[in-house]
């Protein structure tokens, strides 16, 4: 491994970094250094986070290699949000939404496949919470008429989802998808799949949300979500990751809204308002994120071929598939009620941690596409 003063190359990746750097830049590796008499030595970490690192390193190296990767990946939580806390102007805005049509899709090398930084899910958000505190006040000056309580617990429960579905829609790096096409996805595919789940959910039969009920939900719903994803995968014939996790999401975003929406209306009674937030706030990491998890796994496996059915017991599919109905599960049991927040909290992370390996696997993609892109032009150039 050649290494010049002050730098020293990533052997995972082969990518230039600081001697002074413990993680690649580009792939999260711990880096190896070669010293003067040519032994290896990782890059040194404090102790006191050497036991959590190992941890957290062992577990995003097992999701990275149900990907098809090798090695652990580094999470930048600063880095990933980094653009969200930065001015940006109301061009920049449209350009995001613009994207997706014949004239506005980049080709494939000129894609960036740095890292992705979303920041306009964030604009979203507050529009979305703006347009809440206004319908309240407007609820206050004209407390005789209920609909407009229902209009503010709706447009709350909403928040959160829709700004999801914004932020894995900037994720899509390669920018072939129109909003509009993600839009009428999120609208048909919410509603089917939560019309798929109550089909299924009355052929077996609930069960409350005990351990064999919670797991039968957990199954049920994200089967019901997933299915209605690959329809959309096969009809828009999706071979990229970035895509499975926005098809995806667009699919748990309408599922997540519309089952917000209905916990709005309980035993005949309207929700507070404080029970809205509850449910926009906690759907930070639930049906959106699931269905992208399992949807982008989906895709791993399908690749450029056509969907079959022996994709869905493909044990790669499956290991994700199984990860995402048991945070579901464990989600709902009602054993783990006494965690609280704590359970919520703990399964969001490693929901988003899941996230950010298939960010890393889909990065990887783009760079081997680009590679294979790259040779191909030089053999023609020599041809």
């Amino acid at each position: 491994m050649a290494e010049e003063e002050g730098t020293v190359f990533c052997t995972n990746c082969g990518a230039e970094n600081n001697t002074k750097s413990k993680f690649c830049v580009k792939c999260g590796q711990s880096l190896v250094k070669v010293s003067d008499d040519g032994m290896e030595t990782k890059a040194e970490q404090p102790k006191s986070s050497q036991a959590a690192g190992s941890i957290f390193d062992s577990a995003t190296s097992r999701l990275n290699q149900w990907t098809g990767g090798t090695g652990a990946v580094k999470v930048s939580w600063k880095d990933f949000f980094s653009e969200v806390f930065k001015s940006h102007t109301e061009e920049e805005a449209e350009d995001i939404f613009v994207a997706g049509t014949k004239k506005t899709t980049p080709t494939l090398m000129e894609i960036s496949n740095e890292k992705v930084q979303p920041w306009l899910f964030s604009r979203i958000l507050i529009v979305i919470i703006a347009a809440g505190i206004l319908l309240s006040v407007m609820t206050n000056l004209n407390q005789n008429m209920i609909g407009d309580q229902v209009a503010v617990d709706v447009i709350t429960c909403i928040a959160v989802p829709m700004a999801a579905l914004v932020l894995f829609f900037e994720i899509n790096i390669y920018k072939n998808i129109s909003f509009y096409k993600i839009g009428k996805i999120m609208l048909l595919g919410g509603i089917l799949s939560l019309v798929l789940t109550v089909i299924i959910d009355n052929i077996v039969g609930g069960s409350g949300l005990n351990f064999v009920g919670a797991t039968l939900t957990g199954i049920i719903e994200e089967l019901s979500k997933l299915l209605i994803a690959a329809y959309f995968i096969q009809k828009l014939k999706i071979n990229r990751i970035f895509n499975g996790l926005l098809i995806g999401a667009a699919v748990g975003t309408g599922f997540a809204a519309f089952e917000n929406i209905q916990y709005m209306f309980l035993d005949g009674q309207l929700a507070s308002m404080s029970f809205a937030l509850y449910r926009t706030a906690t759907s930070i990491g639930t049906h959106t994120e699931w269905c992208a998890i399992s949807a982008a796994a989906l895709v791993i496996v399908k690749g450029s071929q056509k969907l079959t059915t022996n994709m869905f017991v493909n044990t790669r599919f499956l290991k994700f598939f199984v990860l995402v109905a048991a945070i579901h599960m464990l989600w709902d049991w009602d054993a783990l009620g006494n965690f609280g927040q704590i359970r919520m909290i703990i399964l969001i992370l490693v929901t988003w941690i899941t996230i950010f390996v298939m960010i890393h696997a889909g990065l990887r993609e783009v760079k081997a596409l680009q590679l294979s892109v790259k040779n191909d032009s030089e053999v023609t150039e020599r041809g």
